[in-house]
């Protein structure tokens, strides 16, 4: 969410490269006022009378979904003696759960498949399982740091994924946790469009995925710290 302290700062960047008065501070100003108001829209929209309703619904259908709840359920899995497959297993099981109990509250649907052109990040073990069940040929990447990954895989913003298949997804039953995360609580999947430039694209409202990507990231990283990953079209470019 934007704070007053990001905002403030914000405004006081775009203020100080128009002042600067150069052709290209002036267009890193422009750029920058683009992306403050994307980042003020999102936090309308999830602010909003509509999304906020969707999630009290949600939680009272569903109150194992209560975010304390759920982060405590996850904690247990996370902490328990047992093998990490055993324990990404069980948390692909409540995201399945969860992107069941979310579906009469969202846009997605069959056919819609703006997210599949999205900058979609995976692990390695992820892709060998994709490898496996498609038997197609998976590329091995090396370790790379976070900023390296996210700035490589940048390029893939609007492409489509490697296994969409007539604006569906031929890989659904298998698909990584990042795939299963992704949702809009909106009416329509506007905010999912990747036509839109950059600088102006807007992250739909959701249910807090970090409630399942950040435990699934604790667990990767604690089992193999220097797991490569990267763009899924990196693993599976042809």
């Amino acid at each position: 969410m934007l704070d007053v302290e990001t905002l403030n700062f914000m405004e006081q960047e775009i203020e100080a490269l128009l002042n600067q008065g150069s052709e290209e501070s002036i267009r890193r100003a422009e750029e920058m006022a683009q992306m403050l108001e994307a980042r003020i829209q999102e936090q309308r929209q999830m602010e909003s009378d509509v999304v906020q309703s969707k999630l009290r619904t949600l939680v009272e259908v569903h109150p194992w979904m209560a975010p304390k709840l759920l982060q405590q359920d996850l904690s247990k899995i996370v902490g328990e003696n047992a093998n990490v497959k055993s324990k990404r297993k069980k948390i692909i099981t409540i995201a399945t759960r969860v992107t069941d109990a979310l579906s009469p509250y969202v846009a997605c649907r069959v056919g819609c498949s703006d997210c599949c052109h999205m900058n979609t990040m995976i692990y390695e073990h992820e892709a060998i399982r994709l490898a496996e069940v498609t038997r197609r040929k998976m590329v091995r990447l090396a370790y790379r740091p976070i900023n390296e990954v996210f700035a490589h895989g940048a390029k893939f913003n609007g492409k489509p994924c490697p296994f969409l298949r007539e604006d569906r997804c031929s890989v659904y039953e298998d698909r990584p946790l990042v795939c299963r995360t992704h949702h809009s609580l909106l009416d329509n999947p506007t905010s999912c469009n990747m036509d839109i430039p950059p600088a102006k694209q807007t992250r739909p409202p959701m249910y807090d995925p970090d409630l399942l990507e950040e435990p699934y990231i604790a667990l990767n990283v604690k089992h193999n710290p220097a797991e490569p990953w990267g763009n899924i079209a990196e693993f599976f470019p042809d």
